[in-house]
C-alpha cells in the first residue's frame, strides 16, 4: 500500500487524464463554485470514522489542485494520533504539524518540500501523551493564517469525528469541509451521526465524497466516482 502511494509522486500510477483525475478535477469545479480558490482558502477533509479513505484522498486531491491551480498548495497530515502521510512522502514524522501547534517551530521549519510542483507537505509531528492540549488558544487558526504567508491553499488530513473530538477545533480555520463516505460499508447511522456532529459545530460542508462507489453499483458504472480499488491502489 504504501509503496503504491509512494508511486503517485513520481508518476508510476497517477494518471493525471485517468478517469480517477477527471473525477478529483469535478471536484475542484464544484467547490470553485461555492469557494473563489483564487483566494487564500483551507479545505478539511474529514469522515465519520477511520478506513473511509480521506487520507489517500486528501493525497490524490492535493496532486490534482497542485497540477491545475496556479497556486502553492499545502497539505496538511492533521491527524495527529494516527498519521500516515510522512510514509508516503518518505518524510521525517516531525517536526510537523504538532510542533507548530505548540509553537516550537515555524511553518518553514515544519514543511517539506515534494517533487511535485506547486506541492509542500507537512507532517503530523509528534503529539505527546495529551494531543488535545495543542489544540487551546485558537492555534489552529494561527497555524493556517501562518501558513497562508507563503501557501494560496491549505488542505487538512483531519481525524474522524465520530472517534475524536480535534476536528472541531479546525472548523474556525478552514473555509469548508469535505466529508468522506465508504459506499456499501459505512453504515447509515453512522455517516448521519458524523454530519450531524459537523453541523452542531456549524461547519460549512461543502459536500460528501463517495468512495468505492463502483463496488456497490451496477456494473455498468465503470468510472468510480473516487477511483480508489481496494487491494490495488
Amino acid at each position: 500500500m504504501i509503496k503504491d502511494r509512494q508511486k503517485l509522486l513520481t508518476g508510476g500510477i497517477f494518471d493525471i487524464e485517468s478517469p480517477l483525475a477527471i473525477e478529483l478535477r469535478r471536484i475542484m469545479i464544484r467547490i470553485g463554485r461555492h469557494l473563489d480558490l483564487d483566494r487564500k482558502r483551507a479545505i478539511m477533509v474529514t469522515s465519520a470514522e477511520r478506513g473511509e479513505g480521506k487520507s489517500l484522498f486528501s493525497l490524490h486531491f492535493a496532486l490534482v489542485l497542485a497540477y491545475h491551480l496556479p497556486s502553492r498548495i499545502l497539505l496538511v497530515d492533521a491527524d495527529i494520533r494516527r498519521p500516515v502521510q510522512h510514509t508516503v512522502f518518505q518524510s521525517n514524522l516531525a517536526p510537523g504539524f504538532s510542533e507548530l501547534l505548540g509553537s516550537t517551530v515555524s511553518v518553514k521549519d515544519a514543511t517539506r518540500e515534494t517533487q511535485v510542483k506547486n506541492l509542500d507537505f507537512m507532517p503530523a509531528g509528534k503529539a505527546g501523551k495529551h494531543p488535545s492540549r495543542l489544540f487551546g488558544g485558537n492555534n489552529v487558526r494561527r497555524m493556517v493564517d501562518e501558513a497562508h504567508k507563503t501557501y494560496d491553499l491549505v488542505l487538512l488530513d483531519a481525524p474522524p469525528v465520530v472517534p475524536v473530538s480535534d476536528p472541531l477545533h479546525y472548523l474556525d480555520a478552514v473555509d469548508g469541509v469535505l466529508y468522506m463516505v465508504m459506499a456499501g460499508s459505512t453504515p447509515k447511522e453512522l455517516s448521519k451521526r458524523g454530519v450531524e456532529i459537523l453541523n452542531s459545530a456549524g461547519a460549512n460542508i461543502l459536500g460528501a465524497i463517495a468512495n468505492n462507489l463502483g463496488e456497490v453499483l451496477p456494473y455498468y458504472y465503470d468510472q468510480k466516482y473516487y477511483g480508489y480499488e481496494k487491494g490495488k491502489k
